[in-house]
């Protein structure tokens, strides 16, 4: 007859077993995760005190719940902005989407009563709080894109129904070379960005807590708050939600309609809807024929009069050129096609590419509409208007090679 287990006989069985359990465990527990990068960290660091200085200023804070935030533009801006006068918005840059991606992240885990929505017109839950940053260049010895570049990065929290800032913060925030590169969104554009001073939008970044902004601050945030939540959905990958926010934008905004018909295009094309690309490029070039900004850029390879070789890029420019002709034959439209160059190189050298990049674009118009022969007139402006300016001859200042288009008056004849 077997002896039944005793408790002392039963103890290394149960020890045995939980053991193998722990083994068990340790085989299936995911490794810790990597420590952040310096940009991450920097971001993070940020958003902790912007959420930490609302927090603790309540005589600033709202007498009603105000968990509705809306995550607004996060807009790269040129280094001048530290100095008195206008700043000038540049091209969207890799930095700001990050930004902004982590920003939304991390500000509802420090603040759990926040709920991230929309400032659609037409939202059941209107923002009752806005968030936006703005990131400027740090030139540090005369070198602006060093090997690890640093942005200033500055996070202002706006009460949408006071107007006032309620909280402000500014971190530096460590990047690399690539965070400094174009967005997508931004390299495949066929829009150049908005090149006129930006005071309404800069005096908001400028404003210490306290601040009661104006209305036309106020308006020009939540109107470039739906615009930019169309990108930012178009960084993410969902083309139908970015769609519907450009298009919003273009019924609603009209100062932001060209803006609004480029990301629509944009969006068809990522949607494999060609005829519908095409049809919102046409409403891009009207809107700007019809507001006497056509901003419409095309990129060229360094050094030479060859179009960039990105097909992304590059591909559509003979439907781009084609539409801009066949527009301004039917507005009677003068046009001067200006060549620009990136800052490196001999000035003489660059002042005659830039001329021939505008005049090899001016024959390809003229190769589909030639009435506009009088009426279009290439000119070279070298690096005398750059965006960018660093001379890299990359991607991050491939805004700098390029031919754009400005709507003159037409000479008179004799």
């Amino acid at each position: 007859m077997p002896l039944k287990p005793t408790r002392s006989t039963r103890r290394p069985k149960i020890w045995l077993t939980a053991l193998c359990l722990l083994a068990l465990a340790a085989c299936t527990t995911p490794p810790p995760r990597a420590p952040a990068s310096l940009f991450e960290q920097d971001v993070v660091a940020a958003t902790d005190g912007l959420v930490g200085q609302w927090r603790s200023n309540a005589p600033l804070r709202p007498r009603w719940p105000a968990s509705r935030l809306a995550l607004g533009p996060f807009v790269d801006l040129s280094a001048n902005l530290a100095r008195p006068g206008p700043a000038f918005a540049q091209q969207q840059s890799v930095a700001a989407v990050r930004a902004r991606q982590m920003v939304a992240r991390h500000v509802v885990e420090l603040q759990a009563e926040f709920q991230l929505v929309s400032t659609a017109a037409d939202s059941s839950a209107p923002a009752d709080l806005l968030l936006s940053a703005s990131l400027i260049p740090v030139v540090l010895a005369g070198e602006p894109l060093a090997a690890n570049p640093t942005l200033m990065l500055t996070l202002v929290l706006l009460d949408i129904k006071t107007r006032t800032v309620v909280a402000r913060w500014q971190n530096p925030l460590r990047s690399q070379v690539a965070d400094t590169y174009p967005s997508a969104f931004e390299g495949e554009s066929p829009v150049l960005p908005n090149r006129t001073p930006t005071d309404a939008r800069t005096d908001l970044y400028r404003a210490p807590v306290n601040t009661v902004v104006d209305a036309a601050t106020l308006g020009e945030a939540l109107g470039l708050t739906r615009l930019s939540q169309a990108q930012a959905a178009y960084a993410a990958g969902n083309y139908p939600e970015a769609l519907a926010g450009f298009q919003e934008v273009a019924a609603k905004s009209p100062d932001l309609a060209l803006r609004a018909y480029n990301g629509q295009y944009l969006s068809y094309l990522k949607l494999d809807q060609p005829e519908a690309a095409r049809q919102a490029f046409k409403r891009v070039v009207a809107a700007g024929f019809a507001s006497r900004r056509l901003a419409v850029k095309l990129l060229f390879a360094p050094g030479q009069t060859e179009f960039w070789s990105d097909p992304e890029v590059s591909g559509a420019y003979g439907f781009w050129l084609q539409e801009i002709a066949a527009q301004a034959v039917a507005a009677s439209t003068c046009l001067e096609v200006a060549g620009h160059t990136s800052h490196s190189g001999e000035e003489t050298f660059n002042a005659d590419l830039s001329l021939a990049r505008g005049e090899r674009v001016r024959q390809v118009m003229l190769a589909s509409r030639p009435p506009l022969a009088s009426r279009l007139k290439a000119r070279g402006k070298g690096w005398s208007e750059n965006i960018v300016g660093s001379g890299t001859d990359d991607a991050r200042d491939a805004i700098d090679r390029r031919v754009e288009f400005k709507i003159v008056d037409c000479a008179r004849k004799p």
